[in-house]
């Protein structure tokens, strides 16, 4: 038994080998494009909308000039309404008073540590309805005053028709 073996046998035939790396018929595959397409279809809204929330975020103000002709003053006729901020230190009681040329509001003082923001409304509302083409404002800002309440002055100017502000750090 042992001198009779089975003859070895090739794992596949040669000819199909060589049929199956020849073959000429090749099947042509798509790409499919659409999850790139669903893709660039959330992306591209988000990104644009990400544009108008920084513009958005933008609070536009000026600054006053560093120091103002003596013939300028006197061509101006617009009235300069500067909002005087400040906190409560050893020299003066904290709030804000509305100055203008020729006029000085009495000061409002703080109550219990925040300013009076609706009485700000009011005020700003009759200096709006006395002088309509005014658009103009300055804010006098102590060192000391929160970002929050200088944002909340700004908001405030606008809500009142005063779309240009100006900031300013001297008081005297």
């Amino acid at each position: 038994m042992e001198d009779q073996k089975q003859p070895s046998r090739p794992a596949f035939p040669p000819m199909k080998r060589v049929k199956k790396s020849m073959g000429r018929d090749f099947e042509m595959i798509e790409l499919d494009v659409t999850p790139v397409m669903n893709l660039f279809m959330v992306l591209i809204p988000f990104l644009v909308s990400m544009a108008v929330f920084t513009h958005i975020a933008v609070i536009d103000f000026s600054l006053p000039p560093a120091q103002m002709d003596t013939d300028a003053v006197g061509e101006s006729k617009e009235l300069d309404i500067s909002i005087v901020i400040t906190m409560p230190g050893q020299s003066s009681s904290g709030g804000f008073r509305i100055v203008g040329t020729g006029k000085k509001l009495d000061l409002v003082p703080m109550v219990r540590g925040k300013f009076q923001f609706d009485v700000l409304r009011m005020l700003l509302k009759e200096v709006k309805f006395q002088y309509p083409s005014q658009k103009s404002v300055v804010l006098v800002i102590d060192g000391n005053v929160l970002y929050d309440d200088i944002v909340t002055f700004m908001d405030i100017c606008r809500e009142s028709q005063f779309p240009d502000i100006g900031l300013s750090g001297e008081i005297g």
